[in-house]
């Protein structure tokens, strides 16, 4: 099974000109997801947070991004597949592809994140991402690898806390996205029936111990007719990061599509449509 979802992934093309690689339902929660059981989207945040939802999931996603300042619009596309359903390991492969037009001349960016994740307990998982980045300039090329890691513990039925470490062979400042090590803290709390709040924490290794903080939180509510509504606010020591999100989506049977919208706090007003289509099973 696992190898029918990978040759299905071939197919998933990313086309991004974006900072980071987040996910609809990242940007629906504004970051608020380190603490949370998903899916697709686990890769990218805490890859132990996969281990426990039990699933095959292959997802395709494309983000707007309206022009900002004279830059032209930017539609992004990417892919990921996950399969959880496997009792040695879990795993998930995400690719995607960055393109912008740089000084020398266009600029490409080809990503690629392998995640594995194991459950040791009832209770505890842990898992890694091992990240490929390769970037094509016009002058000269670059390779880089870095690796991120996740624990994810269920405490309760109703509580879920994750902790991650991302990019812990180092930051890489030259590039697009401005890779940089960071360490991060989240949990989710089922505060009513359908109601989920999720709050996080992140902290660049840069800097004194008050600089590059962000908290991150959210609501979520889950409908029992697969109807979900999100709302996120990310707040930062640095206002370029000041964030705020909504999402909504639908899923029914083994099939989901999901809207979100993020906009930032400052004058720029820099905005995001992204919209995603998942197959789970």
């Amino acid at each position: 099974m696992m190898k029918k979802v990978l040759l299905i992934m071939l197919f998933l093309y990313s086309l991004a000109e974006a900072q980071e690689l987040e996910g609809t339902r990242g940007i629906g929660l504004s970051g608020a997801l380190r603490g949370t059981v998903g899916l697709n989207e686990s890769i990218y945040y805490n890859p132990s947070a996969f281990a426990f939802s039990q699933r095959y999931s292959i997802e395709a996603q494309s983000f707007f991004l309206p022009s900002q300042k004279g830059e032209p619009s930017r539609w992004v596309y990417s892919g990921s597949v996950v399969d959880s359903h496997n009792e040695f390991f879990a795993a998930g492969l995400g690719y995607y592809r960055k393109t912008k037009e740089g000084r020398e001349g266009k600029e490409a960016e080809n990503g690629y994140h392998l995640a594995l994740s194991k459950i040791l307990a009832p209770y505890w998982a842990m898992g890694v991402t091992g990240k490929y980045i390769h970037i094509n300039r016009a002058i000269s090329d670059k390779q880089l690898f870095n690796m991120d890691i996740g624990n994810f513990l269920v405490l309760t039925p109703a509580i879920q806390v994750g902790l991650t470490g991302h990019n812990i062979l180092g930051s890489h400042e030259d590039i697009p996205g401005k890779i940089q090590r960071k360490i991060g803290l989240g949990a989710r709390i089922q505060t009513w029936k359908f109601l989920y709040t999720s709050i996080d924490a992140l902290k660049v290794l840069q800097g004194d111990t008050t600089q590059n903080v962000s908290l991150h939180s959210a609501l979520e509510v889950v409908h029992e007719n697969g109807v979900v509504f999100q709302s996120g606010f990310s707040m930062s020591d640095q206002s370029s990061q000041n964030l705020y999100g909504f999402g909504m989506g639908w899923s029914q049977y083994k099939f989901g599509a999901f809207y979100a919208f993020q906009n930032s706090m400052d004058s720029l007003r820099r905005n995001t449509h992204a919209l995603s289509l998942r197959v789970f099973f």
